[in-house]
């Protein structure tokens, strides 16, 4: 690891990264590091029973906050509260920010001025084409239909950004609204960039474990305080995207989580919990397809 170059410009920004550690860390900051402006400050927020982990990272703009807490939303919402900057980037410590991007997002913000969060589309890291892209055609119609019957969600592809009363967010699809910004009802938590004065500092998550729909109560609660929110299409990410895993225990805590998504937006626990039996029997009958064609290989 080196030192950020003399000749570089800092950026009045914070990127507050939540992490356990691990190899991918080293490459996150790396990139951040890389452009002729970088961030005046990269918080590492981890567990103090893990912070041996991140001892070898020794960039001049590295700070290590050691955390009493454990747990994504808790340990950013700790590293929140320590941030210098007036603006700040809060970060998944598998992000792909490359220095270009980071660029557009920060003189955006500066735009846009304070009351504004902002947030990048995100790519696949596999293959670079867009994580959320609206179909066309009769798979378009369907989804549509889904969305609109069992979601509540407007028709077609003005479902996108917004939060249904089912509790399940729609991404925005960049063909749709070209390089403009987009306003949107709720951004991923993965990569977002807002100032200081905006931020939740409180761990606002109230479940243990896996922190699934943490964006969607995170955007919900910015909204209630009247920050406005917006994806800028011209800006990438990228990451590699798990599926949502199918276990009991899985399920439950999924459902739990888009059930408090409902209770703070007012929305209907009947539209959930039909989202959530035809998620069970999709799931169910690709789990029995899979097997299937896992027994057809190997006889």
């Amino acid at each position: 690891m080196t030192d950020i170059h003399c000749e570089q410009n800092m950026y009045p920004l914070s990127v507050v990264i939540a992490t356990l550690g691990g190899d991918i860390l080293v490459g996150t900051i790396e990139l951040l590091n890389q452009g002729k402006t970088v961030p005046a400050e990269i918080l590492i927020c981890i567990p103090e029973k893990e912070a041996s982990r991140v001892e070898t990272l020794r960039q001049q703009n590295v700070r290590i906050i050691r955390t009493p807490c454990r747990g994504q939303v808790a340990q950013r919402a700790y590293g929140l509260r320590c941030v210098t900057q007036s603006q700040v980037l809060q970060l998944d410590d598998d992000i792909v920010l490359r220095p270009d991007d980071l660029r557009l997002l920060v003189q955006t913000l500066n735009h846009l001025g304070h009351g504004h969060a902002l947030a990048p589309q995100y790519r696949h890291l596999s293959t670079g084409s867009y994580i959320t892209e609206y179909q066309q055609g009769t798979l378009g119609w369907m989804q549509s239909l889904y969305a609109f019957l069992i979601c509540g969600a407007p028709w077609g592809i003005r479902r996108m950004g917004v939060i249904t009363p089912a509790g399940i967010g729609y991404g925005v699809d960049q063909k749709y609204c070209g390089n403009e910004l987009f306003e949107t009802q709720w951004l991923s938590g993965g990569c977002v960039i807002c100032h200081r004065d905006d931020l939740i500092t409180e761990d606002y998550y109230p479940f243990t474990g896996k922190a699934y729909t943490e964006d969607l109560v995170h955007s919900v609660l910015w909204r209630k305080q009247g920050v406005r929110l917006w994806m800028l299409p011209s800006a990438t990410c990228m990451t590699s995207v798990a599926s949502m895993p199918f276990t009991c225990s899985a399920m439950k805590d999924i459902v739990r989580a888009h059930g408090y998504v409902v209770q703070l937006i007012g929305g209907n626990y009947w539209r959930l919990r039909l989202w959530h039996l035809i998620y069970v029997l999709k799931q169910t009958g690709l789990s029995a397809v899979r097997m299937a064609s896992f027994r057809k290989n190997t006889e």
